[in-house]
């Protein structure tokens, strides 16, 4: 995992944990859990740019890092599905390969997904909440998804 990833993810390792504490209130748990969905989330999101920005800017002209500098600042939540369509538009081979990880590992895409349900009822208000064993579920497979998305542009 690249240098500007690893602190990512250790930093949501520590929530992951935390969350996880026997010592801790229900109550507060309930919450690191919720922040947690919410910052899982937002974590491939960022990683995605990280990535491909690393990736194609170095080796293009200066204006493609500009673009991609610029078209990763509106934000787009990045579930399975919107990392192979974007990965299509880059390389056909990238999209196929991630597709073919995401078919073979659906289980993956399902926790992503999930992921997204709690986040979107969390940041519009609702009750939506999960514990520390989905928490580190949802964790776990965006790392998996995270690095398998580095190794495909690689």
């Amino acid at each position: 995992m690249s240098f500007e990833i690893e602190p990512r993810f250790r930093h949501l390792e520590e929530l992951v944990v935390a969350a996880a504490d026997k010592n801790l209130d229900g109550r507060m748990a309930s919450y690191i859990c919720r922040l947690g969905s919410v910052q899982i989330c937002g974590n491939p999101e960022r990683c995605v740019e990280l990535i491909l920005i690393a990736r194609l800017a170095d080796r293009s002209p200066k204006q493609i890092g500009s673009f991609l500098r610029r078209y990763f600042q509106r934000g787009v939540n990045y579930d399975c599905e919107r990392i192979c369509q974007l990965l299509y538009r880059f390389d056909s081979d990238w999209g196929h390969t991630f597709e073919s990880f995401v078919t073979v590992n659906d289980h993956l895409k399902e926790s992503v997904s999930s992921c997204y349900t709690v986040r979107n009822s969390v940041a519009h208000g609702g009750s939506q909440s999960i514990g520390p064993r989905i928490l580190r579920q949802y964790y776990d497979a965006s790392l998996e998804i995270v690095i398998n998305l580095e190794e495909t542009v690689r």
